[in-house]
């Protein structure tokens, strides 16, 4: 039998997708498995941030239409670049185990509080920008686009002090040794799902679906499902200051939540929760910090200019 996976073709996607790969093909030793490279259009524009990229899914919307199509028969996706809401005919598959969720600081000077004020920090990200500018206002903070391997290439020809990027990504492809702090989850939140994997596939193949049963891990899935439901509730994408980070401990879900704005007025909120129920415990969280004076905060920075 022959599987066709779907992925970007950058460093990390195939970096992801070999991993997927291999875990399939060891517990099927007859399987072959092939990697279809598809580029997005979040690939193809490299001119501005995601955030002024109109539409969602942008890493996502061309390897969904494979899928679709019959073109390949599983997509591998970093889960923080899915919308949080899938078409009905596409589902995630298998969550395996996460990764490291962290964001990282990666600089050519030392920790983030080392940083001499009006030194330069790369992202892109609007919530990475706000937490930068809530712990360090005195920094600038600059925007940032390409694989991983362009932005350390920038950073090391000095075009930027330190960027920031996600732990996960460094960690496959071999990188961590270039980590200068790893931020704390609770303090600096995470995107929705950074470092978790999302197989997707085809809703109703369910001989596809039993084929990555084995991958699946119950304590990412419960993770993620919060996650992704506090993304929903509140509205947010890539495009606006949005993050939270969920972790099960026992029968227990504890989450941290986020809402900010790029000059980096935030609230944050922690909540726990019956593990059995992970949808419920994110969309109480979203609802609690929107009432707090999230959903003004989201409303001003979808008025700012592009």
């Amino acid at each position: 039998m022959t599987l066709t996976i779907g992925t970007r073709r950058s460093a990390l996607a195939l970096a992801q997708t070999g991993l997927i790969s291999r875990m399939l093909q060891s517990l099927y030793p007859a399987l072959e498995v092939k990697q279809e490279l598809i580029v997005t259009r979040g690939d193809r524009i490299l001119d501005r941030p995601i955030a002024q990229i109109d539409g969602k899914g942008v890493f996502v919307e061309e390897i969904e239409e494979a899928l679709r199509t019959g073109r390949i028969d599983l997509a591998v996706h970093s889960a923080k670049d899915l919308p949080s809401q899938l078409p009905a005919d596409m589902c995630i598959a298998c969550v395996p185990g996460r990764a490291d969720a962290r964001d990282v600081l990666v600089s050519r000077s030392g920790t983030l509080e080392a940083l001499a004020s009006g030194a330069t920090i790369g992202t892109s990200s609007p919530r990475r920008i706000g937490q930068l500018r809530q712990r360090r206002p005195d920094l600038d903070v600059r925007s940032i686009r390409g694989n991983i391997d362009t932005r350390l290439r920038r950073l090391d020809e000095g075009a930027y002090d330190a960027i920031v990027l996600a732990a996960a990504g460094l960690d496959r492809l071999g990188l961590s040794d270039r980590i200068t702090t790893a931020f704390d989850p609770d303090a600096f939140i995470p995107a929705v799902g950074q470092g978790a994997l999302a197989l997707e596939a085809r809703t109703g193949d369910s001989f596809l679906h039993d084929l990555v049963a084995p991958l699946e891990h119950a304590a990412s899935r419960c993770a993620l499902e919060a996650e992704r439901a506090f993304l929903g509730t509140v509205g947010g994408g890539c495009s606006a200051p949005v993050g939270a980070h969920a972790s099960l401990h026992g029968d227990t879900l504890r989450m941290v939540g986020y809402i900010g704005s790029t000059d980096g007025r935030a609230i944050r909120q922690v909540a726990t929760g019956d593990a059995a129920d992970p949808r419920g415990c994110g969309a109480r969280l979203a609802n609690a910090i929107l009432s707090a004076g999230g959903r003004e905060l989201l409303d001003g920075h979808r008025h700012e200019p592009a």
